[in-house]
C-alpha cells in the first residue's frame, strides 16, 4: 500500500516528523514501514502510523473524553491551531490539525497561513537554509521590529538561525501564490 500525500506536509521523512522503520500502528494494528515521531495532544500512542493520520483515525482514537454531566470527546491533535487567520476554513484548520502529520518545536510550533489557507510546511530552517526565500526571511525580520529589535540585532539573530540547533525557524510556502513564509522558536 503506497503512503498517503498530505497537502500540508508534502514530506514528512524530510522535515523530520516521520522515520522509517518497522512498526506494528497502534491504532490500526497493522505491520507499517512509516513511524510518526511528531507531537500528539491527545493519548500518546506506542507507534503510529501516516496512514491511520491521514484517514483521521488516529485523532479519533486518541481522543480523550471528559465524563460527568455534561461529557465531552475532543479529538487529538497533531499540532495547534494558533493565530488562524479569519478567512481560513474551519474545514482547512481540521485537516492541518487532525489529518495532517504536526511538526516538533523547541516550545510552541505554530503553523502558518496565507491566501486564506494552511501553508505548506516545508521543515526547520537555519539562516543558509533561509537565503534561498527573502520572503521568509523578510518576514523574520518584520516579526522582529514589531518587537522593536534594532536592525543590527534582528541580522545577529537571523544569521544564528540553525536547522537542528536553536533558534530555529520554520520553513512553509502558500500553496496559492508560492511565497515562502517562516516562524521561528527558541528553547
Amino acid at each position: 500500500m503506497a503512503e498517503p500525500t498530505f497537502r500540508y506536509h508534502p514530506d514528512p521523512l524530510a522535515t523530520g516528523s516521520a522515520v522509517l522503520t518497522d512498526h506494528v500502528c497502534s491504532v490500526c494494528g497493522m505491520d507499517r514501514q512509516i513511524r510518526y515521531k511528531g507531537p500528539v495532544y491527545g493519548q500518546q500512542p506506542d507507534s503510529l502510523c501516516l496512514h491511520c493520520i491521514h484517514s483521521g483515525a488516529a485523532s479519533r482514537a486518541l481522543g480523550i473524553s471528559a465524563g460527568g454531566d455534561e461529557g465531552f470527546d475532543m479529538s487529538a491533535v497533531f499540532s495547534d491551531a494558533v493565530d488562524v487567520p479569519d478567512d481560513v476554513p474551519l474545514s482547512v484548520v481540521e485537516e492541518i490539525t487532525r489529518r495532517t502529520p504536526g511538526f516538533a518545536g523547541w516550545q510552541q510550533e505554530a503553523w502558518l497561513y496565507h491566501c486564506g489557507d494552511g501553508a505548506a510546511f516545508l521543515g526547520p530552517a537555519g539562516y543558509r537554509e533561509l537565503e534561498a526565500h527573502p520572503a521568509a526571511l523578510a518576514m523574520l525580520r518584520e516579526d522582529h521590529q514589531r518587537y522593536g529589535w534594532a536592525p543590527a540585532e534582528i541580522e545577529q539573530f537571523l544569521r544564528g538561525l540553525d536547522r537542528t540547533g536553536e533558534p530555529t525557524a520554520y520553513l512553509f510556502r502558500c500553496l496559492h501564490c508560492d511565497t515562502s513564509l517562516a516562524s521561528w522558536d527558541i528553547g
